[in-house]
């Protein structure tokens, strides 16, 4: 016999079990929730726990892995944007100078997956790629399609796939850590634009769509917000470990969701969820309710409404550039003319809009002059008095 059982034979002779005292007390003991009061003894303390016993020098459990797609592949993607039809899209909506601003700011990159096809980068506070989404758009801003097998799909991949097709076509062996990231790496592990936070005031609301290219527009026309997206309805979910991780670092702020419409029910509820957590939040009902039944129909969201507006530009120069644009200039640069007399001839006015010195904002309640200088320079009508823009304009 070891020693140890030694010792134990020799605590079971000096600590006897008391007496059963009928049924109750032996169901008592089998449940672990025997203690008798008068009782010191130690199987008191095998039969008060109704739990399982915990190990109290349990190993910590090793921290999830971090994948993220190497610098030297994420960061020289951030660019190319002449081949880039995203680019090309926010070039012909907002101008070079906005466009230019907002690929920076989410950091879009260009990918070779199709011809035109951009990158949205999944960027972490700490400036890591943790994942990116390859999209092609069509000229009309939604996600263009491609038929095979008699099957039309969309235009939409992940990086690693992409990667992994390259090095295929190009019958070379995927790079270790690539392998490993696309067999481990979450697809969506972080919201699209979380990288913002990094630079943000503390203060500064957060706004959450569904889309990154809805984040990407509703961020030039609402900068007052930081503006997020969780990729898909399926992503934002507090259901599971990762859906918390998701909007963790959202805690401490205030959060605005911008549901698509048919589902603000839906988000209505997991921010419920989220308030319960002790979040900060709020769901806009803007598009619930100005949407006509079409609209809602077609499920759009708020990047759609906005862009039904037309493009504007700041400058004369811009908009002869454009003529599709509509030309506001900020308040600071322009001045008011003086009413012109409904007989004047569009000669004179095709004189005023072409003198450099003095371009014209052609926009008037008079009708017939309306009329006459929208010609002229092909300005699109609209009811508001006639302009002119300051020197260097």
């Amino acid at each position: 016999m070891s020693y140890a059982d030694v010792v134990y034979q020799q605590w079971k002779a000096d600590n006897p079990l008391p007496a059963e005292r009928g049924p109750a007390r032996s169901t008592a003991r089998q449940h672990g929730q025997y203690s008798p009061d008068a009782d010191n003894s130690l199987q008191t303390w095998f039969l008060v726990p109704a739990k399982q016993p915990q190990l109290l020098s349990s190993t910590p459990s090793a921290p999830e892995p971090v994948y993220s797609i190497p610098d030297e592949v994420f960061r020289p993607a951030i660019n190319h944007y002449n081949r880039n039809q995203f680019a090309r899209l926010l070039d012909q909506q907002f101008g070079p100078a906005v466009a230019s601003e907002l690929l920076q700011r989410f950091q879009i990159g260009t990918s070779a997956y199709w011809p035109g096809a951009c990158v949205f980068w999944l960027i972490d506070e700490q400036h890591r790629a943790r994942a990116g989404q390859v999209v092609l758009f069509a000229d009309d801003w939604h996600k263009a399609r491609y038929t095979r097998e008699n099957k039309t799909k969309v235009c939409i991949s992940s990086v690693s796939h992409s990667l992994l097709r390259r090095y295929r076509q190009q019958q070379q062996p995927a790079p270790v850590w690539l392998a490993d990231y696309h067999d481990n790496a979450p697809r969506w592990p972080i919201l699209f634009g979380l990288h913002q936070l990094s630079a943000a005031p503390a203060d500064q609301p957060i706004a959450i769509v569904e889309a990154p290219k809805t984040a990407v527009i509703c961020s030039h026309y609402y900068p007052g917000y930081i503006w997020l997206a969780f990729g898909t309805k399926s992503n934002f979910t507090l259901n599971t470990t990762d859906g918390l991780e998701r909007v963790r670092s959202l805690r401490n702020r205030s959060v605005t969701l911008c549901p698509d419409l048919n589902a603000y029910h839906d988000w209505s509820q997991r921010a419920n969820q989220l308030r319960a957590e002790g979040f900060t939040v709020e769901v806009s009902d803007y598009l619930e309710q100005h949407a006509t039944d079409d609209q809602k129909r077609d499920g759009l969201d708020l990047a759609d409404f906005l862009l039904q507006q037309p493009p504007t530009v700041s400058t004369l120069a811009e908009q002869l550039a454009r003529p599709s644009t509509w030309l506001r200039p900020n308040p600071t640069d322009v001045e008011r003319l003086p009413a012109i007399a409904t007989t004047d001839q569009p000669g004179k006015l095709r004189s005023m809009a072409t003198d450099q010195n003095l371009p014209i904002l052609i926009t008037s309640t008079n009708r017939p002059l309306l009329a006459a200088l929208a010609r002229c320079l092909q300005i699109p009508i609209e009811d508001v008095p006639l302009y002119r823009l300051n020197s260097g304009q």
